[in-house]
């Protein structure tokens, strides 16, 4: 009897063991689904200033062509580019 006794309560232990782990890993599954919402919200994020940095960077890309045409205009017929953009010369 005290064996039965003694196997019955090993097993209670290992029950109790098991059943805590398993609350433990819920836990740990529900940190990590948490860590996983973030990062995604996060990359999400990233994303939308990857686009922003990509649109502002294609202006300024042709704000530098428009401004080497300029220069070049400039250069070559400088009274054109001043009767053009300064309204100098015809009335």
């Amino acid at each position: 009897m005290a064996k039965l006794d003694k196997a019955l309560s090993e097993l209670s232990d290992t029950q109790e063991k098991l059943i805590s782990d398993f609350f433990n890993l819920k836990k740990d599954f529900a940190f990590k689904v948490e860590e996983l919402q973030a990062m995604y919200l996060e990359n999400k994020n990233l994303h939308k200033k990857i686009d922003a940095l990509e649109k502002q960077s294609h202006s300024f890309k042709q704000q530098i062509k428009q401004l080497e045409q300029e220069a070049e205009e400039m250069l070559l017929y400088p009274w054109l580019f001043l009767e053009r953009h300064h309204k100098i010369g015809k009335k």
